[in-house]
């Protein structure tokens, strides 16, 4: 080059920073300016990414590899944050089972073994009941540009320490406190003491009331009570006594009642060999193996398995599923069968109108208090004091006027209501003339002599027919 004469312009490569969303990736995307431009050194993109404040996780290797062989028009990764690890949320390990994880056991002729007592857990003192693993603490990430990502702590768990149970090894063990019987509330584990009866209830032992679970080696005999605060165990026969169980109650040998008035109230499941003559009212499910002339509420479903699987005579009503083999007798014995409904509101709705309506109550006290007092202050008040009165009896009968609207409105959504029946009758071989389901005022009712292998529900307000 002559002196005097000025350089040609030599064409730069455009160095543009580019970063991800979530600011944890970076990128350099290389442009050439025109033919054969300078190239874009590592100094050059290091001091590009530093000015847009890219600092952390910088891939030298990659940048040094793009320096030495450019690609243009694409971006290229040269920056990496460092992830947040969220914490594992705590967890709990039982080695007792839930009710609901109870199967019966049944004989290769497929009955059902009502003599098996495993249904109750029965633990010792010190045994190992479950094992926690507690949460865990989350660690935080770094983006691309040097600030700290959050991460999530892990969510606590429950405690399952309940009624004579401990936890040991910095709370990550729950054993036994004691010998006893397992309990499920919720999630929570107890160990119910049991009070033996190593013979019958009778006159002998007299009425039984405790705290805890009850287990009898005899019978329950005419006339007596046994009131436990938990699980009842009989492994003799229940005759014409009264059980009241706040838990689970098993029966081995099957209840007569003999028509006397006495109740069994089980506020868990109830199974048992057989159900006779007897008045039953069970919160939870029914397991037997027949039902035979009694009164019998059940809040959830029935099912009948066994040699007979038998309903016949008597008055059952069941708000969840009732399965038996046979329903009703070829000599037409009633056999009265209810299935109960569930009142379907706007639930929703009607609690969001009543927040409304107990808000603007709310103001219109204020408003009614305010009035009573700028009232009393009437001696002292300026001349704007009629103009203020009015406007404050003014709002207050707004806000009456709107009350009002709201209580119609939800009187009105009170009264459109619906019932809903979500139980069913299914029979696996007959149902015989003198069966009488009801759902509701509405009856099922059928002209054959009998009919075979049907379900009966419920659907958009008819009583359906189905088949098995």
């Amino acid at each position: 080059m002559n002196q005097g004469e000025v350089p040609e312009n030599i064409p730069l490569t455009i160095i543009e920073v580019l970063s991800s969303s979530d600011g944890m990736t970076g990128f350099i995307k290389l442009t050439k300016q025109g033919e054969n431009p300078e190239p874009a050194t590592k100094e050059k993109m290091i001091e590009a990414l530093t000015a847009n404040g890219v600092i952390y996780g910088l891939k030298e290797s990659s940048i040094e590899k793009l320096a030495a062989r450019p690609i243009y028009n694409i971006k290229i990764e040269v920056a990496k944050g460092l992830c947040p690890v969220d914490g594992q949320d705590g967890q709990v390990t039982y080695y007792v089972k839930r009710d609901m994880e109870y199967q019966p056991e049944y004989s290769l002729e497929g009955s059902v073994d009502y003599k098996n007592l495993d249904y109750f857990q029965i633990v010792k003192k010190n045994q190992i009941l479950a094992e926690i693993m507690k949460k865990t603490e989350g660690k935080e990430g770094i983006n691309i540009f040097g600030a700290a990502v959050p991460a999530r702590n892990g969510r606590p768990e429950s405690s399952p320490a309940g009624k004579n149970t401990r936890l040991i090894q910095d709370g990550t063990v729950l054993v036994s406190d004691c010998d006893g019987v397992i309990r499920f509330i919720r999630d929570t584990i107890d160990v119910n003491e049991i009070l033996k009866i190593n013979s019958d209830v009778d006159q002998l032992t007299g009425n039984i009331n405790f705290s805890g679970d009850v287990s009898v080696e005899g019978d329950v005999c005419d006339g007596f009570t046994v009131r436990s605060g938990g699980n009842v165990i009989v492994k003799g026969v229940v005759s014409d006594a009264a059980i009241d169980a706040d838990g689970n109650v098993h029966i081995s040998k099957g209840i007569n009642g003999g028509g006397g008035n006495n109740e069994i109230i089980v506020r868990g499941d109830l199974r048992c060999k057989y159900i006779e003559n007897a008045n039953i009212h069970v919160e939870g499910n029914i397991c037997a193996d027949y039902i035979i002339n009694s009164n019998v509420l059940c809040m959830g479903n029935i099912e009948l398995s066994g040699s007979r699987e038998l309903i016949a005579g008597g008055e059952i009503k069941v708000l969840g599923e009732l399965f038996a083999k046979d329903i009703g007798a070829e000599n037409e014995r009633i056999t009265k069968i209810e299935i109960l409904g569930i009142k379907i509101l706007d639930t929703e709705k009607i609690s969001s109108l009543t927040k409304d309506r107990d808000d603007l109550a709310e103001e219109q006290q204020l408003l009614t208090d305010y009035f009573t007092k700028f009232s009393k202050s009437r001696l002292s008040a300026g001349d704007d004091f009629i103009e203020k009165m009015a406007v404050l009896k003014k709002q207050i009968i707004i806000v009456k006027d709107k009350i009002e609207l709201l209580n119609n409105q939800i009187q009105q959504l009170q009264r459109e209501w619906t019932m809903e029946y979500p139980g069913s009758v299914s029979c696996r071989r007959k149902m015989y003339q003198g069966v009488k389901i009801n759902f509701g005022e509405e009856r099922f009712s059928f002209n054959f002599d009998n009919i075979e292998h049907c379900k009966i529900f419920w659907c958009n307000g008819t009583i359906i027919q189905g088949t098995l």
